[in-house]
């Protein structure tokens, strides 16, 4: 179940994230007038799919949707077919100027400000749910707040952290990162004789993970931590963690 959750987090939002619509539900669709000799059409999103059709000078196309840096258009006699974006900055708008697209670049992932994610996997065998924002210091720091739910089956357990993250590749579109942080950690037991003696403690921790750069907002984020939890007993804790899910920057 817990895997199945996983894959449902990786999918579902890069459905949507590949296929960015134009406008809304109510709003016209915007047109473009081709003002070069002519423009080729493909019948995919990729420069490998095969050009079946080209409009010449002074057609209407309309933009139905993007997908990374090729757009769907459609003519006034209903076909359908794929331009790309550079030939698309070719055209004219219907006030007859020209059209200004922004072509996404992968300069755009290592030059974000913010990021947030959600994450699923285990915290010691138990399944943890986990959130967390993040903010540039640097090229290659960045400051993150992190918050988790472990549900165990004789406890439960809140976490929040804060971490430093240092990229030493950011331009990689798999970029490699360490982690250190601080927080605490709020346990939870579902049901005992006796009230435990910690039910609180301060954590440290240390890991390592890689992001990997999918779309033009979102990245696949995989982690693994260890923590160490500072009891009042003679002896402190160990704990390791394993996270796996997407992110968004912006």
């Amino acid at each position: 179940m817990r895997l199945a959750l996983i894959l449902l987090l990786l999918t579902a939002p890069l459905s949507a994230a590949a296929d960015w619509l134009w406008g809304g539900a109510d709003e016209p669709m915007p047109q473009v007038q081709v003002a070069e000799p002519f423009v080729e059409w493909r019948t995919g999103p990729a420069v490998g799919y095969p050009v079946f059709h080209t409009s010449e000078k002074g057609e209407w196309l309309t933009l139905r949707m993007r997908k990374t840096s090729w757009l769907k258009v459609t003519d006034r006699k209903g076909r359908e077919g794929w331009v790309h974006i550079d030939d698309v900055q070719l055209t004219l708008d219907g006030e007859g100027e020209q059209v200004s697209l922004t072509n996404p670049r992968f300069d755009d992932f290592s030059s974000r400000s913010w990021e947030a994610g959600l994450m699923m996997g285990e915290f010691e065998g138990a399944a943890v749910t986990a959130i967390y924002g993040g903010y540039l210091l640097t090229r290659n720091l960045s400051a993150e707040l992190w918050g988790s739910q472990v549900l165990g089956s004789a406890s439960e357990i809140r976490m929040v952290n804060a971490n430093i993250v240092h990229q030493p590749f950011p331009h990689w579109r798999i970029s490699p990162f360490f982690t250190l942080g601080v927080g605490h950690i709020f346990i939870e037991p579902k049901a005992t004789l006796a009230a435990p003696d910690d039910r609180d403690n301060s954590i440290g921790h240390a890991g390592l993970g890689v992001r990997a750069y999918i779309t033009d907002n979102y990245f696949i984020r995989a982690e693994v931590k260890d923590y160490k939890i500072f009891t009042n007993r003679a002896t402190n804790e160990e704990a390791t963690e394993w996270k796996i899910g997407l992110s968004i920057f912006f």
